[in-house]
């Protein structure tokens, strides 16, 4: 305030405009300030029949037709930390093709899975392999052994046998965020538990119930679009009897973009 308005302004009024002038300011100052808005939660959507979600399930398997991606693979247990750099091919439920390379890019080992047809390349002594010297090869390139046969359909975001699977009971879990469905495999017998996100209607989740015995479970995660489809890029396989995980994180993912079936093949001539 200049000297001048300090004479002629009595104090008492000099303390008003004061704390008017503040007011004013504090008032712009709040006014300036960007708005907050509500998030806004994202509606359940209306859920359908338990036969129409398997039908929009088996319609979302149907429409990835073939996947290429690459990976990296952890696997982790008792004894048991290893991390691989890999390339996947999935042609379906039909077939898949899994590269395994070191840090420095060399091929440790190439897995084929083919209808009941398992081969598998060995680098270090330059052959193809089949049988229980797959798994043996197996073992020592990745630390365990894993029945591909199993998990197929599952690295495309599918489950598996899921024509085969007899709803008993439905439900939601505790804060109703995914729907928990109990089936059974009417071909072999074995209780498969689904988890449904509620929001998305994704599978999240599946546990494998052979008698009483948990044999394994797989989590669906961090889905994103690829060519309008959304697709799991996280995959993590728990297999209770080994206490052992695989986690599969993907990259580069490229969906329905067509896989020759000489991609599943080995030079058989070189088989033991």
């Amino acid at each position: 305030m200049s000297p001048l308005l300090t004479i002629l302004i009595p104090n008492s009024m000099r303390i008003s405009l004061r704390r008017y002038v503040v007011g004013c300011l504090l008032v712009f100052i709040v006014s300036c300030q960007p708005k907050v808005l509500p998030v806004s939660i994202e509606a359940k959507p209306e859920m359908k029949s338990l036969s129409s979600l398997f039908s929009e399930l088996e319609a979302r398997k149907s429409a990835i037709r073939d996947v290429k991606a690459f990976v990296r693979t952890k696997i982790s247990g008792e004894n048991l930390n290893q991390s691989f750099r890999q390339t996947l091919l999935v042609k379906g439920d039909e077939a898949m093709r899994v590269d395994t390379y070191s840090l420095f890019r060399q091929v440790l080992g190439v897995l084929i899975y083919e209808g009941e047809k398992t081969l598998m390349y060995d680098p270090r002594e330059n052959r193809v392999i089949s049988g229980e010297a797959v798994w043996e090869s197996m073992h020592r390139v990745l630390g365990t052994y894993i029945d591909f046969g199993d998990y197929i359909s599952v690295f495309s975001g599918g489950i598996p046998h899921l024509s085969h699977l007899q709803t008993k009971v439905a439900k939601w879990n505790s804060d109703q965020t995914v729907l928990q469905i109990e089936t059974i495999n009417q071909k072999t017998g074995e209780r498969v538990d689904i988890g449904i996100d509620a929001y998305t209607l994704l599978p999240k989740s599946l546990l494998l119930i052979r008698g009483t015995r948990e044999i394994y479970r797989i989590y669906w995660d961090d889905y994103k679009k690829v060519d309008e489809l959304d697709f799991a890029h996280k995959v993590v396989i728990e297999i209770k009897s080994k206490n052992q995980s695989i986690v599969v994180s993907y990259s580069d993912v490229m969906i329905n973009q067509g896989i020759s079936l000489d991609a599943f093949e080995l030079a058989l001539g070189l088989m033991n």
